[in-house]
């Protein structure tokens, strides 16, 4: 059998897509950016199920054959901002932990989330605002953050690069607690302070603490 042959069968062995669900699939993404759009613009509160139909062009009836309601939309359009987050720390981070370099580490991290906070300002706010909606979902992206750096402190206390003296849990909750305040308040208004300014400030914030103690 030669080589095209070989690569036709293979083709023909792929599950094939129907024309129904590409546009399904279609109908989806246009729904998921047209929440995106209008949350960004109005917040979780002001923003309607008709509203995002209505923006993505289609009926009110199909929204509901995708969504149950407005926060589930919020909730992929979160998940998935999430997902890079976690994914853009960690490609950062990588390099240092292979050098076992854990101030550059920290810098890393910091300079990965702020640089995350700039692509993403009006989702921020949204998440972390006094909406009650938002909060709920903020919660759940607080917590897998937190459990990220608690499984990060594990794996450096586990080869000898952090001491064993802070619990890991707290650590992750007071970390991200920290991270979530200070860029809701960065991102309402990023003149307050320069981006070099905040990356510095939340690496020694987590090197040395508040105050660093002169010889």
């Amino acid at each position: 059998m030669s080589v095209s042959s070989d690569k036709s069968t293979a083709a023909e062995k792929q599950p094939r897509v129907s024309v129904a669900a590409r546009s399904r699939q279609a109908t989806r993404a246009r729904l998921v950016e047209s929440g995106r759009l209008l949350f960004a613009k109005n917040g979780l509160h002001g923003v309607t199920t008709h509203d995002i139909a209505h923006q993505a062009e289609v009926a009110s009836g199909t929204f509901y054959l995708h969504f149950k309601n407005k926060v589930e939309v919020f909730q992929e359009i979160a998940d998935s901002c999430v997902s890079e987050l976690i994914e853009c720390i960690d490609n950062a981070c990588s390099p240092h932990r292979e050098t076992k370099d854990i101030p550059a580490l920290i810098h890393a991290q910091a300079e990965a989330l702020v640089g995350f906070a700039e692509d993403h300002r009006d989702l921020i706010r949204i998440l972390f605002s006094a909406d009650a909606d938002a909060a709920a979902v903020g919660s759940g992206i607080l917590r897998a953050l937190a459990e990220t750096i608690a499984e990060d402190r594990r794996e450096l206390v586990s080869v000898g690069l952090a001491q064993n003296g802070l619990d890991p849990a707290v650590l992750g909750q007071a970390v991200v607690g920290m991270w979530a305040q200070v860029l809701s308040w960065w991102s309402e208004d990023p003149t307050r302070v320069s981006r070099e300014a905040l990356i510095e400030t939340l690496t020694q914030i987590q090197l040395t603490g508040t105050s660093r103690v002169v010889a």
